[in-house]
């Protein structure tokens, strides 16, 4: 009886990564900080799933044809998020994990503080 159980988790996960990544996506789509081509790789594979083209037609091979979509989409999503920025990627992830504020290293044993700071010109610190 562990069997199903293993094999509904493995299910779960899978679900839950596929969620992790679409919401993933979604930010990083409208981060300003992702070059405006590499968001077009999403786009297009939405496009492709919305298109009457296919690579293998849903008619000639059932439950195949409709496969292909899902691949397409999901490739382009992978393609997507390996194309953006490393540092924007990690950001997204570490929010999304609920990681803010923490080291960015595990093994280190340095503190990771923000706070905010401003920069002063020379007419700043003369009125000072």
């Amino acid at each position: 009886m562990g069997k199903p159980s293993s094999e509904l988790n493995e299910t779960a996960g899978f679900l839950g990564g596929l969620i992790q990544q679409a919401r993933l996506a979604w930010r990083l789509l409208h981060d300003g900080r992702v070059p405006g081509w590499v968001k077009l790789i999403p786009v297009a594979g939405v496009l492709y799933l919305l298109s009457p083209i296919d690579l293998i037609p849903d008619i000639m091979l059932p439950g195949l044809g409709e496969v292909d979509d899902v691949v397409l989409l999901l490739l382009a999503l992978k393609t997507f998020v390996d194309m953006s920025p490393p540092g924007v990627v990690r950001e997204h992830l570490d929010n999304l994990l609920g990681k803010r504020g923490q080291a960015r290293d595990a093994g280190s044993s340095e503190a990771y503080i923000d706070v905010p700071y401003r920069v002063l010109d020379g007419e700043d610190r003369q009125n000072e």
